[in-house]
């Protein structure tokens, strides 16, 4: 009887070492895959959105745009991409401030991909290249390629929040969206001050609702 205790015991013991081991043992590719999947999951519900047929037309553009609005806003982390961008401002700012800043943060950057990205999906093809990944940040290479095979490089950087990757910066042309913000918000704020920076981002926002 005490033999076979000590059996199932070096068993178990062989089990939990192999549990432990074997996603350790696993290809760096294997690992590295769910950044790559979750930009495809993305820019594949965006495209769906944009070519439905039952949302085509003047008539159903706030419509479209609200729904690619919410995909998009489930994808990026905008609380770490305001953060960012502020640099060494966010401590100074008050938990209500945090909240606001995020929400005109988040509208600012949506409008620019709309502009610079999204408008292109349907017109060309995404070809997916290399990821990169380092801890708890990934990079995800694309390229939108035209019928005339005119290609514009895009870059998705990522974070884990330790569940999912989502998106905190998107790089077009070698241009990062959330550098050139932040060059812009640490201008205005050096030379006048953050308030001028709030009231900036809210006049904008309501120039570009109209």
């Amino acid at each position: 009887m005490e033999r076979k205790e000590k059996r199932w015991g070096k068993s178990w013991l062989l089990s939990l070492m192999m549990a432990i081991l074997i996603p350790l043992c696993l290809p760096q590719s294997a690992k590295a895959a769910e950044p790559l999947e979750q930009v495809k999951k993305i820019l594949n519900a965006i495209s769906a959105i944009l070519s439905d047929p039952g949302l085509q037309g003047p008539e159903k553009e706030s419509e479209r745009k609200q729904k690619v609005r919410r995909v998009i806003y489930e994808a990026f982390d905008f609380e770490e991409m305001a953060k960012e961008s502020l640099g060494t401002h966010w401590s100074k700012l008050t938990l209500q401030q945090r909240r606001e800043f995020v929400e005109l943060f988040g509208d600012l950057f949506e409008r620019s991909y709309n502009r610079l990205v999204l408008k292109l999906l349907p017109e060309r093809e995404t070809v997916y290249g290399t990821e990169t990944v380092e801890k708890d940040r990934a990079i995800v290479k694309t390229t939108l390629v035209s019928k005339k095979n005119e290609q514009l490089p895009v870059d998705y950087r990522m974070i884990s929040n330790g569940s999912t990757w989502e998106f905190f910066d998107v790089v077009v042309d070698e241009v990062s969206l959330a550098a050139n913000y932040r060059a812009k918000f640490n201008k205005i704020i050096r030379t006048s001050s953050y308030e001028s920076l709030v009231r900036k981002m809210k006049l904008k926002q309501e120039e570009e609702s109209f």
